[in-house]
């Protein structure tokens, strides 16, 4: 786990497991080791709990006086306590920049996130009135569920929902700027950049975005509907092949190489890298094993005249022959 890790990356891996599983005693007990191992790991440590005190306590800082106005304070005690908590505070934002600095796009989200599904893995997550949401690898969800509201934000990558239909407590999942709500179903919401995708499964979603006059229309079992930017695109599949990335089933249906590549980077840890432009727009029909990622990737490109090369272990370079 902290192979190729500065002391500070690894530090933020072991907040991240430690807050995901806090009653792992093995997880702790490699993490207690870790931590004696070496005095940069409890530096590295101190720092990354400031860190994460800080991130979390700054939207609540920006709307609370330093000094409320029903306790007025004298001048002179008013500066003597802003130089004891200017340093402090430029230490603690300090300590914050630098870990925005080592930390990875995932680590961000994941600070954000209740549930994540690592490189490579799927996550179910089994709610309390037995709905399901299993996340697709590299997936980030945040939850709100109380007695009047089961509410979710995909935060980032694709998830799918197997809900249990309850009018008195809408679910509603928002990615990006477009809300799906359940009407009974089973349904697979996906991000890619600035595009939100909701494609159901079973039953029936009303979608709608937050921006006026794009979309707000329900779909059935095997409609899709994608928003990007301020443009709605609307489409329909097999009901079947929606969310058949569940069973680790990659299906293409006249799609880019491109958009296969970009579809099988969360099942590896190898950074793929598409290094031509003609190939990426070849149209591709078939289907691929995307828990052999390694695999997949070659007959996809390999039959559309390009390879692969391995430049190490963690890196492939996709290239024209």
């Amino acid at each position: 786990m902290t192979e190729r890790k500065t002391p500070a990356q690894a530090a933020a891996g072991w907040y991240l497991f430690l807050r995901d599983d806090p009653d792992d005693e093995d997880l702790k007990r490699r993490f207690a080791e870790w931590l004696a191992s070496d005095a940069t790991h409890a530096r590295a440590w101190e720092e990354m709990n400031v860190t994460a005190t800080v991130m979390a306590a700054i939207p609540r800082s920006l709307h609370t006086p330093i000094f409320p106005s029903a306790l007025p304070v004298r001048r002179k005690e008013a500066r003597r306590a802003a130089r004891r908590f200017l340093p402090s505070c430029a230490l603690a934002l300090a300590a914050a920049c630098a870990a925005f600095a080592f930390m990875s796009p995932d680590m961000l989200v994941r600070l954000r996130a209740d549930h994540y599904a690592p490189v490579a893995q799927t996550r179910d997550i089994r709610l309390a009135d037995s709905s399901e949401i299993i996340l697709a690898p590299r997936a980030a969800v945040s939850l709100t569920i109380n007695g009047s509201e089961r509410r979710v934000r995909l935060l980032q990558g694709e998830a799918l929902f197997e809900v249990r239909h309850d009018p008195t407590r809408p679910f509603r999942v928002t990615a990006g700027t477009v809300t799906a709500t359940d009407v009974g179903t089973v349904f697979d919401v996906r991000m890619d950049g600035d595009a939100t995708t909701v494609a159901v499964r079973e039953g029936e979603v009303h979608v709608a975005s937050t921006r006026s006059g794009i979309i707000e229309r329900n779909l059935h079992a095997g409609e899709w509907e994608q928003v990007s930017g301020a443009t709605a695109t609307a489409g329909a599949a097999p009901a079947a092949t929606i969310g058949a990335w569940r069973d680790g089933t990659l299906i293409a249906r006249d799609q880019t190489v491109g958009a296969l590549i970009d579809a099988l980077r969360p099942w590896t840890a190898t950074r793929i890298v598409l290094a031509d432009r003609e190939l990426a727009k070849k149209r591709v029909t078939g289907t691929y094993d995307l828990r052999q990622p390694e695999a997949s990737l070659r007959l996809i490109v390999e039959a559309y005249g390009g390879q692969v090369s391995s430049m190490s272990s963690w890196i492939d370079i996709v290239r024209a022959r």
